[in-house]
């Protein structure tokens, strides 16, 4: 069998034949293939013209990397729960059954870029962690509903943020809104000061970090370690302690 879903791939058989073909082996062959293995045969596919960009091929791409989102984040619930870290009843407490229900729904109407999944999977699994209190739950869910709000650029610049305290990136004293979006945007590597800005406000909006002052808003507020505040630390904690237990 393993033979046979390898032949539909490195052979290029077509992917409009397999798409068209009605044959489920065939195409449950095709979806198993790694992801790149797909997008390349789907490039190659569409590089055929307009025709091929015709509904059944853009579903076969969204189906494609949407099973292998939900094949992931099986085996990653898999793996937590043989390790004895989350909870094995989870689908039976109110917030272990309402956030699974919500990430799955994600996954298949939206299909989140790898920085948003990760970081709704890393609240998933605060909330369902084994003995997590009823306040932990209701805490870890309240920073999922955050992680839904946030886009990748969002997401990368509170990773900065944290990385940035974490290892004492920011001076003391430092007080200026400007210097603060320049250290972040060079910790980045992009350099865009502008691109920080646009992350600061949604970031603000969902309690993440602290509120800019003076009548400009130029100013940042001194003494609040890189201005995150408490749930912004713990938001960032909760994806660090899922990254560090996953590549265990």
């Amino acid at each position: 069998m393993t033979e046979e879903k390898k032949t539909y791939i490195l052979k290029k058989r077509d992917v409009a034949d397999i798409i068209h073909s009605g044959d489920p082996s065939a195409l449950e062959a095709f979806l198993d293939e790694p992801t790149p293995v797909i997008a390349e045969a789907i490039t190659e596919l569409f590089s055929k013209g307009p025709v091929a960009l015709v509904g059944p091929g853009v579903r076969i791409v969204q189906g494609a990397l949407k099973g292998n989102l939900f094949k992931q984040f099986a085996r990653e619930v898999t793996h937590f729960r043989e390790k004895g870290q989350i909870d094995g009843s989870f689908g039976e407490k109110k917030y272990g059954f309402q956030s699974w229900v919500e990430l799955l729904t994600i996954i298949d109407e939206d299909t989140p870029d790898e920085d948003r999944l990760e970081a709704l999977k890393a609240m998933f699994f605060s909330i369902n962690r084994v003995n997590a209190t009823d306040a932990d739950q209701i805490l870890g869910y309240q920073l999922f509903q955050v992680a839904k709000r946030l886009t990748s650029n969002e997401l990368l610049v509170l990773k900065g943020v944290y990385e940035l305290v974490v290892g004492n990136g920011f001076r003391p004293g430092l007080n200026s809104f400007q210097e603060w979006a320049a250290v972040v945007s060079r910790h980045l590597g992009h350099s865009l000061v502008s691109l920080i800005a646009h992350a600061d406000k949604v970031l603000v909006d969902n309690l993440l970090l602290t509120e800019r002052v003076w009548p400009d808003r130029s100013g940042i507020q001194e003494g609040q370690p890189g201005r995150l505040t408490d749930l912004g630390v713990k938001f960032c904690d909760n994806i660090e302690r899922y990254r560090i237990e996953k590549s265990s």
